[in-house]
């Protein structure tokens, strides 16, 4: 499949690695994920060397993995350790181990060359586990193209049509919008003034107009930050009349499975009530509510690309993030490419 493979990509949200294994497919394998004892966590090749059943199908000992077909049991590396009737291990007695790293509250994971894994260059979406925030976030599994969820991140007209039931306004059709790219980062900046509120803001009590600034932040393979701000219309952060001072982030990260499918791992993050169980748990849920409207509609829109996948389309001004994002990963995978032919 044609995705880059020396990048850091996300693998879990950190609350979902237990001592359950839990079993994802990155870039086309399997892998599997687990904690050890002491917290440390594991990846390693889902595919057990015997007769290639699920690892994640087994249970972790301590800190191992033992196979739930046969019993062999691999240590943390990936080496088996123990085989039954075995007394000497056959050669090929090991899978695939994977260069893996937290931070913030993410999971990450190098499906490339190890040798190149560098954990200081895994992603830090701060703002997860930053003091004066609160975090919440999920996995949701799309069948789409990864970077049909990375069009769809950066060009937020979709908010007055998709989301008018959840998070969009229908007034939101004219920002004003600008885009400035830096090497394998982009950056875009949208403004809407005088916006009616969402039905999310209408049922957290919201209900004053305001004027939204959205900065959208791309890097590859396929992270985006969309950093929002709302001020009460016509007024600033500082005038001491404004009513409405609230900041979120939105983190999203898009892990590919398959050509035609990914793992849409996403956080929202707010600098208000951050000691409120009852908003944090408002917020995952209508977040999801939105997420979902995503979803449905890229599934269909890949069913439909799938059917021609040579048919005509045209672009608009909004699309202007997802082309570029589109073009830093396209020369990416160039670069990989002739990288991978000089060292044969």
């Amino acid at each position: 499949m044609r995705a880059l493979r020396n990048q850091w990509y996300c693998a879990a949200l950190s609350h979902e690695i237990t001592q359950a294994p839990l079993g994802r497919i990155f870039l086309g394998e399997p892998v599997v994920m687990y904690r050890k004892s002491d917290g440390g966590a594991v990846a390693l090749e889902d595919r057990c060397c015997h007769r290639r059943a699920p690892l994640s199908r087994g249970q972790v000992e301590g800190d191992n993995l033992r196979c739930g077909y046969h019993g062999l049991l691999y240590e943390p590396g990936g080496k088996v350790i123990w085989a039954p009737g075995q007394d000497k291990l056959p050669p090929g007695a090991q899978v695939k181990s994977y260069p893996f790293v937290e931070k913030h509250g993410w999971a990450w994971i190098w499906m490339g060359d190890p040798a190149l894994a560098d954990p200081k260059t895994a992603p830090a979406f701060h703002w997860y586990d930053a003091p004066g925030w609160a975090g919440c976030g999920a996995c949701l599994d799309v069948k789409a193209n990864y970077l049909l969820l990375v069009d769809n991140l950066l060009d937020l007209s979709h908010l007055a049509f998709l989301h008018i039931k959840t998070i969009g306004a229908a007034d939101d059709t004219d920002p004003h919008l600008t885009w400035e790219r830096q090497d394998n980062l982009l950056r875009g900046v949208r403004i809407a003034r005088n916006l009616s509120p969402s039905q999310r803001q209408i049922a957290q009590g919201d209900t004053l107009r305001t004027d939204s600034t959205k900065i959208m932040t791309f890097t590859p393979p396929a992270n985006v930050v969309i950093e929002i701000g709302a001020v009460e219309a016509g007024k600033t952060e500082a005038d001491p009349t404004n009513r409405v001072n609230r900041k979120l982030v939105v983190l999203d990260s898009m892990t590919p499975e398959t050509d035609t499918s990914c793992h849409y791992f996403w956080g929202n993050c707010r600098n208000y009530a951050i000691d409120d169980a009852a908003v944090t748990e408002m917020v995952l849920k209508s977040t999801s509510v939105a997420f979902d409207e995503d979803k449905f509609m890229l599934e269909a829109e890949q069913r439909i690309i799938d059917l021609n996948p040579a048919a005509p389309q045209i672009d608009l001004i909004g699309d202007a993030g997802g082309l570029q994002a589109r073009r830093i990963v396209e020369r990416l995978l160039a670069e990989e490419q002739v990288a991978a032919r000089a060292a044969e």
